[in-house]
């Protein structure tokens, strides 16, 4: 399933030293030890370390995501990719690394969707003394939604550098600034029309600067506060009325990233969005960006709740706020099997009334609200170590009050599990 691969190529960039992304901090002696932990082999000074991060394949009743009216498209995809990562140790204050991630999507019949992308990151990371420098250039190639409103594959890149300067003490609290730009660019998969709306409404740049603060508690968990400031300007000129700023602030707790009861990240704050048109409503309040998986004994639970506001694609609507909140329970039979089922339930509210064409005809489109349903269940065998055959079946469903969204999708698939 496509979401397999986004989170893969969201695993491998989560580990490379020096990227930038909200919450993920690691000191430099951690990374260090880290790397010299992971397997691998070496090439003379250089630490190579393969793996295959994504690997799946299954039936999709409409890889489109269309409305029943539409008649949905169905077809048996498959994703694979492979993860290449080199690290090279400079005595003990110098890092280098370089991720590669090449990611093909296949489809069957839909022939115009295959797609090869290559995502490519080089980092560094130096200490001198107790400041830790470290930063990235990363180019981003994928073939996803885009984000949870968009209905169908979109071929998204996103390109940029981090930066980051943290002042680091031996117990592991961490102080310092974060900085980053990207280049965001958007583009219907299986199309060669020149022109294309996805990348007329949404392609842009975002620059970000931070303040962050982690506290080690414990063994390896964290308490942490960011606190920063985004811009967002778009590209093309029809969209510009569409460029704001926002400020947000986040707390939390992130707990061990593997090998305890508890992992995962406790994070909430308050973010004001501030729409440089002066016409247009702002938001303010509660986000969310929380995920935690509890191991007991035979049982797993995972909870998670994200709230934030995003850019809409439609080209008369500005954002859309989301709330979703997702749980599963898997349940381990023996050792080598385990039985796991989820459900998400998600609304998007549209805080603008916006024109859509219905049949030639402006229709004005008022307090919309979405709400979508996903159920998912399998089983995974384990395979060796912690690498598992998983076999899962899902159900989408998406309801909303303005006409032409109702979508359903149903998927059943067979994938590799890293996580048993």
């Amino acid at each position: 399933m496509r979401k397999h691969a986004a989170l893969a190529l969201a695993l491998c960039l989560a580990v490379t030293a020096g990227r930038l992304s909200g919450q993920t901090y690691r000191t430099f002696d951690d990374d260090y030890k880290g790397i010299q932990a992971r397997t691998g082999f070496l090439m003379g000074p250089i630490k190579m370390v393969p793996s295959l991060l994504a690997a799946n394949i299954g039936y999709d009743s409409n890889v489109l995501y269309r409305t029943a009216e539409d008649d949905p498209v169905s077809d048996t995809v498959a994703t694979i990719a492979p993860r290449i990562q080199a690290f090279w140790l400079l005595g003990r204050s110098v890092i280098l690394s370089f991720t590669d991630v090449p990611a093909y999507y296949h489809y069957v019949h839909e022939e115009s969707l295959r797609t090869l992308s290559n995502s490519a990151v080089p980092a560094a990371r130096i200490l001198l003394g107790r400041l830790s420098l470290s930063g990235d250039y990363h180019v981003l190639n994928d073939q996803k939604r885009g984000s949870s409103e968009i209905s169908e594959p979109v071929l998204n890149t996103q390109e940029g550098w981090n930066a980051r300067v943290f002042f680091e003490t031996p117990r592991g609290t961490a102080l310092g600034l974060s900085g980053s730009a990207d280049d965001f660019r958007f583009r219907t998969a299986g199309s060669e029309l020149p022109f294309d709306s996805y990348a007329r409404t949404l392609d842009r740049r975002e620059r970000t600067l931070a303040l962050e603060f982690y506290y080690r508690v414990f063994n390896r968990s964290h308490l942490f506060v960011t606190a920063g400031a985004s811009d967002y300007v778009f590209l093309h000129p029809t969209s510009a009325w569409r460029d704001a700023d926002s400020q947000q602030v986040y707390g939390g707790i992130r707990f061990p990233l593997a090998g305890q009861a508890a992992r995962g990240t406790v994070a909430l704050g308050y973010k004001r969005f501030v729409p440089r048109t002066a016409e247009r409503e702002e938001f303010s309040g509660l986000v969310a960006d929380t995920d935690v998986v509890f191991r007991t004994g035979r049982f797993g639970f995972t909870v998670a709740y994200k709230r934030d506001n995003s850019f809409s694609y439609i080209d008369t609507a500005y954002y859309f706020i989301e709330d979703r909140f997702r749980t599963g329970l898997t349940f381990y039979v023996f050792q080598f099997l385990r039985l796991e089922a989820g459900w998400q339930a998600a609304t998007w509210s549209y805080p603008e009334p916006y024109t859509v064409l219905i049949d030639g005809q402006p229709v004005v489109i008022e307090d919309r609200r979405d709400q979508v349903r996903i159920f998912t269940a399998g089983l995974a065998v384990r395979i060796a170590g912690s690498v598992g055959f998983g076999v899962n079946y899902n159900f989408y469903r998406r309801r909303s009050n303005a006409p032409g969204f109702d979508i359903d999708r149903n998927y059943l698939g067979a994938s590799l599990a890293y996580d048993f």
